[in-house]
Order: structure tokens, then C-alpha cells, then sequence
């Protein structure tokens, strides 16, 4: 017998699987140039490194969505077997990306002193890497507590985004207009997401509220580093 499902929660999965689809639309529209067609568009090839980091940072929206899916179908003990190898998946995503970020700080500023490190770190996006890490670690910690845990991972992969809204930016502003663009479409985002869950649940969820209001922090401090360095 098929089981019934309130309309609440299949409402909830809709939001989520929509959420899936328009993260994954924009991560391939802010990387089809310089890495998904970038074959066809007869450029140079990239790098083993930032092929292997495009590799697994599209394996990680491509887990995302099948998680989802399974959710949506009920193939509840395949999600959470696939969660183990999600939480591996992170912790190679974080390892690579931060190495790469350190490479790029390096060589742009080789001489840079600790502060202007950490300001170039900041800058490349490497905080938001770690804030990736701390959400998909809060998630899997609340992993029991699936209305907390469906968020957290939906905040982690939101936090990956801003690399990808960059990229899109580039083609409508000028570059001195890059930073600010792609913070106001980060931030466009998030409200649409908190606006719709909240609406649908006449209450602001908490794991959406601080993990927001953390990202946007986080993003803000970027952009500041963005036009300082």
C-alpha cells in the first residue's frame, strides 16, 4: 500500500526540489564559459586541479539533487547511506578549495603580510568555504532532526553559489560592479528562500534565520575584502 503524505510535507519537498533546480540552473550558467563548455567554446584547457575542483563541486549539486529525490520518493535508508559519502564529499570539496585558494592568495601577493593574507583569503571566497563546512558538520550532526537538517545542507550549498552569481555578474556589469552584483543577487536569493519558507510556515525556522543571517554576514565581509585588496 502506498503511503498517504500530508500536503504539507509534499509542499515541502516541492520547495526543496525547486530550490535544487534553480542552484544547479545557476551553477551551470555561471560555469558554462569557463568550465562546462569550455571544450566546444575552443579554449584552453584547464589546469588538472581546477578541472578535478570543477569535477567535484558539480558532483556535489548532482548529490544534492539525488538526495532530494530520494527524499521525495520515500528512499529514506538510500539517502542516508549516500549521506555517508556526501559528508566525505565535503571534506575533500573543503581540503581541494582551500589549497586552491591558498595557491591563488600566494601567488598574487607572495610578499603579503599575515593580515593581507587573510584579507586575500577572505576575498577569493575561502570563508565561505569554511562556512560550507560548518554547515554541511551542523547538518549531519542534526541529521535526527530532518527540518533542521534539510536546511543546514540547503544553506551549504547556498554558500557555495556566490562564485557562480560572479560569473554571471560579469557578463551584464562592469568589473569594478562585479562584487556588489553578486552580493545583491546572493542576498536576492536568500530573502526569496526565507520568504517562501517562512510564508509557507507562518514562522521564521531558526536554522534559516542564523544560517542567513551568517551567510550574509559572511558575504558582506567579502565584498568589503573584495574592494579593499
Amino acid at each position: 500500500m502506498n503511503r498517504i503524505i500530508p500536503s504539507s510535507r509534499q509542499a515541502d519537498r516541492r520547495f526543496f526540489a525547486a530550490s535544487a533546480l534553480a542552484i544547479s540552473v545557476l551553477c551551470f550558467a555561471g560555469f558554462a564559459r569557463s568550465y562546462y563548455l569550455r571544450a566546444w567554446l575552443g579554449k584552453r584547457a584547464l589546469p588538472p586541479i581546477l578541472h578535478l575542483h570543477g569535477l567535484i563541486m558539480t558532483a556535489w549539486i548532482v548529490l544534492f539533487v539525488i538526495q532530494i529525490a530520494f527524499v521525495a520518493k520515500n528512499r529514506i535508508e538510500l539517502h542516508r547511506r549516500l549521506g555517508v559519502a556526501g559528508a566525505l564529499l565535503a571534506a575533500v570539496i573543503v581540503g581541494l578549495g582551500a589549497s586552491i585558494v591558498v595557491h591563488d592568495v600566494n601567488r598574487q601577493s607572495p610578499e603579503a603580510t599575515t593580515a593581507a593574507f587573510w584579507a586575500l583569503f577572505v576575498a577569493f571566497d575561502g570563508i565561505n568555504l569554511m562556512l560550507f563546512a560548518g554547515f554541511v558538520f551542523a547538518a549531519v550532526s542534526m541529521r535526527r532532526r530532518s527540518d533542521i537538517h534539510k536546511r543546514l545542507m540547503l544553506m551549504a550549498t547556498l554558500s557555495l553559489l556566490p562564485p557562480a552569481l560572479g560569473r554571471i555578474a560579469i557578463h551584464f556589469v562592469p568589473d569594478t560592479a562585479e562584487p556588489i552584483t553578486k552580493l545583491a543577487l546572493l542576498t536576492g536569493c536568500l530573502a526569496l528562500v526565507l520568504l517562501i519558507d517562512t510564508f509557507r510556515h507562518r514562522r521564521l525556522h531558526p536554522a534559516f534565520g542564523w544560517g542567513i543571517a551568517t551567510l550574509l554576514a559572511a558575504d558582506y565581509a567579502t565584498y568589503l575584502a573584495q574592494i579593499s585588496t
